[in-house]
C-alpha cells in the first residue's frame, strides 16, 4: 500500500483523528482533543491535510475509517462522510476496529494488552491482544462486557488501556491489586496514523467496505432504544 495516497479517519472517541499518508511517505496527522465538534471540524481537517500535502481529493487512492465501537454520534458522523466520499470519489474503502487502532498505537512489545472503553451503564467495550517481540495477535474479539465479567478476565501482568480507566481504574486496582498496569491517557484513544500501518501490515484486521457495509460497529443498542425496549416490555 506504500505507493498510494491514503486518508484515515477515526471519529469514535472524544479525539477527532485524521491522517493522510502519501506516495512519497509524507504524512499529515491531526488529533483534536478536548471537546472537538466532529460534525463541524472533520471536513475542515481533511481539507487542511490535503492542502498541507499538496493533494486534491481525487488524488486519494484509499479511504480507511475506524468503525467503532465508541461514540454513537461520532461514528454516525464519520460514516456519513465516508459514504459521501465513496460516492463522490469512487475510491477503495476499508474499515477497521477502533479497538485495534488503539492496540497498535499502545507501544506494547511483550505481554497481554486489554483495550477497554467505557460503554456506560456499567458495561465496557473490550478486546484483548497478545504481544511477543513487537508482533501482535488478537486473542479476544471486540465485545460488550459487564464490569464484573470484565474483572473476571483480568490476570496478573496484564496491561490496560482505554478511557474505561478513567471510570473504573480505582475500582480495578482495589479488586485486582496483583500486577495490573495502566497505560497513560495519551494511549487511550485511536489515532488515525496507526490505521495507515494497519492497512499496510495487518490485512487480516482490515475489512474492505462496500456502501452497504459502511455501518458503525456499535455492539449495543443506544440508551434511548434500550429505554424504549424496556417500556414496550412493561406494557406487555
Amino acid at each position: 500500500m506504500g505507493v498510494n495516497n491514503i486518508l484515515a479517519v477515526d471519529t469514535s472517541s472524544r479525539v477527532l483523528s485524521v491522517a493522510i499518508g502519501t506516495r512519497t511517505s509524507a504524512v499529515f496527522e491531526s488529533n483534536l482533543e478536548g471537546t472537538p465538534q466532529h460534525s463541524e471540524q472533520l471536513l475542515g481537517l481533511i481539507a487542511e491535510g490535503l492542502k498541507d500535502l499538496g493533494l486534491k481529493k481525487h488524488d486519494l487512492t484509499h479511504l480507511i475509517w475506524g468503525l467503532g465501537p465508541g461514540s454513537f454520534t461520532g461514528l454516525r458522523i464519520g460514516l456519513s462522510v465516508l459514504k459521501g466520499f465513496s460516492l463522490g470519489l469512487k475510491k477503495r474503502c476499508f474499515g477497521v476496529s477502533s479497538l485495534d487502532v488503539i492496540a497498535l498505537g499502545s507501544g506494547v512489545i511483550n505481554g497481554d494488552l486489554i483495550v477497554c472503553l467505557d460503554a456506560r451503564r456499567e458495561h465496557l467495550y473490550v478486546a484483548q491482544y497478545r504481544f511477543q517481540k513487537g508482533q501482535v495477535k488478537k486473542v479476544l474479539s471486540d465485545r460488550l462486557l459487564s464490569f464484573d465479567h470484565f474483572l473476571s478476565k483480568l490476570k496478573p501482568g496484564m496491561t490496560l488501556t482505554g478511557d474505561a480507566i478513567s471510570s473504573y481504574g480505582e475500582l480495578i486496582q482495589k479488586k485486582k491489586e496483583e500486577g495490573i498496569s495502566f497505560l497513560p491517557q495519551s494511549f487511550w484513544y485511536p489515532k488515525a496514523h496507526f490505521m495507515l500501518k494497519l492497512l499496510a501490515e495487518k490485512h487480516e484486521w482490515v475489512e474492505a467496505l462496500t456502501l452497504r457495509k459502511m455501518v458503525p460497529k456499535y455492539l449495543r443498542i443506544s440508551e434511548a432504544e434500550e429505554k424504549w425496549s424496556q417500556k414496550k416490555h412493561r406494557r406487555k
